[in-house]
């Protein structure tokens, strides 16, 4: 069971790393080891493996503890520690899957027969993936075959039901069929939750995947704390086979802090090899900073806060739709998504641009998560200073609007101007090549422009937050990824010198 907060750390048996660190600082041992600042600085916590510290990708003591704890309050078959995000556990989870597609299949690599496996396998992925994911692909050599999003485009969300992803799967499959190959997909990756807030329906999306025997990986960088909420909302409560956690984006936990986490209902052994997926996109000499966060994380997290949280941020999003509405009336923004810890603003029919609220609240002291021209995103924890944060977010946001001129008597052209925004003309382009075959390709950096239109990418364009790349590498640009490119602020972009 989840136990509740422990801000003093004196809890050392649910925070084994901590308690060595502790002690070890304790101990005023002549530091003849790594790393060069020798705990001066502030960096006493900051070790390496020496004796009785256990080492990350071969835990068998005290991380492997601290990793069985993190598990129970999960409810996980296996946790693992990343100490470089969910970079780091996406690529590895992308392993796992290839692994264990490969495992079902009799694959021997062409060791004992002499044959090549001549086509990698396939992950459907919906198209809204972290950079990572495509660098996965480039990395591993899997082709990726994208899911559409069911709603108008957005840079950042992509809308897939189980519905349409049954119908994607069946598609695939007929694709296959008709073309004399081999039905070859690995796995089904989503995001979830996206980076303005919208949650996919997990359960449902699972529940399709295995009824095809296949395994549903997701990236939930934003969305580790949605365990704590009440019911769970997290993805492997739902059930997700494989997920990623940024644990720091949403716990009290350093950044580059992440989990890996594998469902108990996840395909047999699939864990096994999973610290040495880990160690193949990481470093080997993992921060023990960031690994006694992760550590003390479960002692310092208290599912009441972050339930009260959501409670708080829910009167703020009321107040503020009722101020919007005021001035506004029917055109004003939406509190858009259904995430509880995070208040993103829906600006497109609204005389000011997002990213131009963002820049005035910046003005007043207050930093966001996110802006682009449609939407503002805020990130809210129980760490959050109460009600100081909030009053000041709600007194900003109001003052903003009550200066933005009064829209009432041009209602109409405000709702052709809206409709104008909303709609984003995109066509997924066509892809020429798979991304793992763009990595040794040369290419040139060029500004963006029509006379770029017909030339094949040689990298993907946007690299955080996690969004529907306007072009993938390996994609030929056409006229309407020129328009998406200059409406996001986009320069320059890679192009492949074929």
């Amino acid at each position: 069971m989840i136990k509740g907060p422990n801000d003093n750390s004196n809890n050392y048996i649910l925070q084994p790393v901590l308690k060595f660190i502790e002690q070890y600082k304790a101990s005023k041992k002549t530091r003849l080891h790594m790393p060069g600042h020798k705990g001066a600085f502030g960096y006493e916590d900051d070790i390496t493996e020496i004796s009785g510290a256990d080492s990350l990708y071969t835990a068998d003591g005290i991380i492997a503890e601290s990793e069985q704890e993190t598990a129970t309050l999960f409810d996980t078959r296996a946790t693992f520690y990343s100490t470089e995000g969910s970079s780091q556990a996406i690529k590895a989870m992308c392993y796992l899957t290839l692994q264990n597609y490969f495992k079902t299949r009799g694959f021997d690599g062409g060791l004992k027969n002499g044959t090549e496996n001549k086509e990698p396998p396939t992950i459907l992925a919906t198209r809204n993936a972290h950079k990572s994911f495509i660098y996965a692909s480039m990395l591993l050599g899997f082709k990726i075959k994208w899911l559409k999003p069911e709603e108008d485009y957005s840079l950042c969300k992509c809308k897939v039901s189980p519905e349409g992803l049954d119908a994607a799967i069946m598609e695939y499959i007929t694709e296959c069929e008709k073309s004399n190959k081999k039905v070859d997909i690995a796995g089904v990756y989503i995001t979830s939750p996206d980076y303005l807030g919208n949650i996919l329906d997990i359960r449902g999306l699972a529940e399709v995947t295995h009824k095809h025997g296949l395994p549903l990986l997701c990236d939930n960088a934003h969305g580790a704390y949605l365990k704590f909420m009440e019911p769970d909302l997290h993805p492997i409560t739902l059930g997700a086979d494989l997920a990623s956690d940024s644990a720091h984006k949403t716990l009290p936990v350093l950044t580059g802090g992440a989990y890996l986490h594998v469902s108990k209902k996840a395909p047999s052994g699939i864990e096994t090899d999973a610290k040495n997926a880990l160690l193949m996109f990481g470093s080997t000499s993992p921060s023990y900073m960031i690994m006694e966060s992760l550590d003390a994380a479960p002692g310092r997290v208290s599912p009441e806060k972050y339930r009260e949280t959501a409670k708080r941020l829910g009167a703020l999003k009321s107040k503020l739709s009722e101020a919007f509405k005021e001035k506004f009336g029917s055109l004003g923004p939406a509190i858009y998504g259904d995430e509880p810890l995070k208040l993103c603003l829906d600006m497109r029919v609204c005389k000011l641009r997002a990213d131009v609220v963002a820049d005035k609240l910046r003005e007043q002291g207050i930093e966001c998560e996110y802006s682009d021209p449609d939407f503002l995103v805020t990130m809210w924890s129980p760490f959050n200073d109460y009600p100081g944060d909030y009053e000041r977010f709600q007194g900003a946001m109001t003052e903003i609007i009550n200066r933005t001129q009064d829209r009432s008597d041009k209602a109409e052209k405000g709702t052709k101007q809206a409709i104008a925004r909303k709609k984003i003309c995109y066509n997924e382009p066509v892809a020429l090549y798979q991304p793992y075959e763009m990595r040794y390709v040369p290419h040139e950096e060029m500004p963006v422009s029509e006379e770029l239109i017909g030339k094949v990418v040689a990298d993907s364009v946007i690299s955080c937050p996690p969004a529907i790349s306007p072009i993938v590498a390996g994609e030929v640009i056409n006229e309407e990824t020129i328009k998406v490119l200059k409406y996001y602020g986009v320069k320059t972009i890679e192009i492949a010198k074929l």
